[in-house]
């Protein structure tokens, strides 16, 4: 048991897979700021991540993985946006031993209830994506195609009021599958069985395309594209510092009539 888990931990970290962007749960306003970490299974160790608002509509990313897995940059633009509901696009580039960009579509809700009884409000996060993947130099030189789903959500928040909720919640959790549907087809995924030519859905054109690499799994690997993740902010967000207000200007005196 001690070696299969230590064999899927090295097979993780040599591998590196691919990673993806953490995005802030709320909209950030201009000159915000987001900071803190993130757990994923496609990466093992620790990835920092650092967001900032550019306006109220455009936010950029960074991330710095150890030792380098998960490093990357991203911007995200928020596409519509309602009391309850905001659309964004986010497009990321991570490095990694398969360098990837992912584009995502992301539809984060927000759900508020009052109790009447307690007088206490709650608010939910839920958030459902689409997501492109585009690894253009894998591990064996390869590149790969991918397309998939992701949900998240993070626990609800409580408070007295509406207005004393927090802004941000204490994590947020993400699980997501992207398919190279040129490697396998999509049935075979749920079948645990190696993909090979022992397979009932083996066709000659996969060999193209082998999901390992002296034991590792490559850019084609249904591996690649799970994706399990969990992030913790590190404290508060930072607001924007207010604009200094202009030097006051003194009014000239008035000047005795003659």
């Amino acid at each position: 048991m001690y070696r299969s888990v230590r064999r899927l931990v090295l097979v993780l970290l040599v591998g590196g897979c691919a990673s993806h962007p953490t995005v802030s749960p709320v909209p950030l306003k201009s000159g915000e700021t987001y900071l803190g970490y993130t757990l994923s299974a496609e990466n093992v160790l620790p990835m920092i991540f650092y967001r900032r608002g550019l306006s109220d509509k455009w936010d950029v990313g960074f991330r710095v993985g150890m030792p380098v897995y998960g490093t990357g940059i991203d911007i995200s633009r928020i596409l519509a946006q309602r009391p309850d509901r905001t659309d964004v696009l986010n497009l990321a580039f991570s490095l990694n031993p398969n360098y990837n960009i992912d584009y995502t579509y992301y539809r984060v809700r927000r759900k508020s209830k009052t109790n009447e009884k307690s007088g206490y409000t709650t608010q939910k996060l839920r958030y459902i994506g689409l997501r492109g993947m585009l690894i253009t130099s894998g591990i064996t030189g390869r590149g790969s195609s991918r397309f998939g789903l992701l949900i998240g959500g993070a626990p609800a928040l409580k408070a007295e009021s509406a207005e004393g909720l927090a802004r941000f919640y204490r994590f947020q959790w993400e699980i997501g599958y992207y398919h190279d549907f040129s490697s396998m087809p999509l049935k075979a995924l749920f079948d645990p069985t190696p993909f090979n030519l022992d397979h009932a859905l083996w066709e000659p054109r996969f060999a193209d395309y082998p999901h390992t690499d002296k034991g590792f799994p490559t850019e084609h690997s249904r591996l690649t594209g799970m994706s399990l993740r969990i992030s913790f902010p590190l404290g508060n967000s930072r607001p924007a510092p207010p604009p200094e207000a202009p030097p006051e200007v003194p009014l000239p005196a008035d000047e005795d009539e003659p």
